[in-house]
């Protein structure tokens, strides 16, 4: 198997089925609520709509987390993260499907 450069993400998984409010999303994540509202706005996440306020679900947090990291450190501007994650999601599935492929043999 190729050798495969690894950044590591440290973030708080609380559980995959419990939802943050989107001040928990940004004090977990560490950004404005303006800044998660763009997000929504460009597709990069979805939130569930609990009346008048937005709930996401948790699984949205390591997401966030990498979008702040390419937009602090690579300076990826919010249009560019929605592609970038997308772009990483279909790597993720295909070294997935790759994964499985050579565990058959």
């Amino acid at each position: 198997m190729a050798n495969r450069d690894h950044t590591t993400v440290t973030c708080e998984i609380v559980e995959t089925r419990s939802t943050l409010t989107l001040g928990q999303l940004c004090r977990s994540a560490g950004v404005q609520a303006e800044w998660i509202t763009l997000l929504v706005e460009e597709g990069v996440i979805e939130p569930q709509q609990r009346g008048s306020r937005w709930e996401f679900a948790a699984t949205h947090l390591p997401r966030v987390h990498t979008a702040a990291r390419l937009h602090r450190d690579l300076g990826v501007n919010v249009s560019g993260l929605a592609l970038a994650l997308e772009l990483m999601d279909e790597i993720t599935a295909l070294r997935a499907r790759l994964d499985a492929l050579a565990e058959r043999g």
